[in-house]
């Protein structure tokens, strides 16, 4: 049996939400409801949950400012928020489970699910510790959670030189470490790697600005990384990647 609490301003949210852990998620008993983050902490204090609901927008105290209140954070947490993609890419990059409003119940028994599984695993709390340290970073000192066959390793973002396509897979060049291979799209990782430090330089290519040594106008274009390596530029990215260097278009 999973214990937890609910926290949300919005007593429509809480009510919806009860009904809907009743109806589809049996495993999952309430022991408190809190409409702000002051109950919240008290809750928390002294019901010691498995599992937190918890809204980031909430007045006054928003969800991370409660988080950062706690002296300790030794529960799973789902957050639940309307669309913000600060946020939504924040939870993305440190494998976090959050539910937009209106929740669909598919999406809730799913997350839970996944709770579930953290805590079977015992590993559950370094996504949330992990993901407590990036909102606080800028995006360049962030670590990202790569999905691995038994769990996900947790990479220093600037410790990534480039990522390249290979199909549905994405291979993944950390310095000082061997490559990894991910199961998902080069344009997934694009999308959850800050945009003003990786660059694509080629459809099969996102290179890490920082690692760029050279730029060579030979074959059509290439850059040298810090690592030695040498990478082609295409026609189509030559523009873009010269811009983000300061260089003046050839």
């Amino acid at each position: 049996m999973i214990r937890s609490i609910l926290i949300d301003d919005e007593q429509h949210c809480l009510k919806s939400l009860q009904n809907d852990l009743k109806k589809y998620c049996p495993s999952v008993t309430i022991v408190d409801i809190c409409s702000n983050g002051k109950e919240g902490i008290l809750s928390i204090k002294k019901h010691h949950p498995d599992l937190v609901f918890l809204d980031v927008q909430m007045p006054w105290m928003s969800g991370f400012e409660m988080l950062e209140i706690l002296e300790e954070v030794n529960f799973s947490i789902i957050f639940t928020t309307a669309h913000d993609e600060f946020a939504a890419k924040a939870f993305r990059i440190s494998a976090i489970d959050y539910l937009l409003k209106p929740i669909d119940s598919t999406d809730l028994q799913e997350a839970v699910k996944k709770v579930e599984n953290k805590m079977n695993s015992g590993n559950g709390l370094q996504h949330i510790n992990t993901f407590l340290e990036n909102i606080r970073k800028p995006s360049g000192n962030q670590k990202i959670a790569l999905p691995q066959r038994e769990g996900y390793e947790f990479v220093d973002i600037s410790s990534i030189v480039y990522c390249y396509a290979e199909g549905a897979y994405t291979k993944i060049f950390i310095a000082d470490k061997k490559a990894m291979l991910i199961s998902k799209t080069l344009g997934d990782i694009e999308e959850l790697l800050p945009a003003e430090i990786f660059q694509r330089i080629h459809h099969s290519t996102l290179v890490n600005l920082n690692y760029i040594l050279q730029f060579l106008r030979t074959d059509g274009g290439n850059v040298v990384l810090r690592t030695g390596e040498k990478l082609a530029v295409s026609k189509s990215k030559k523009d873009n990647l010269l811009e983000k260097l300061g260089l003046k278009k050839f």
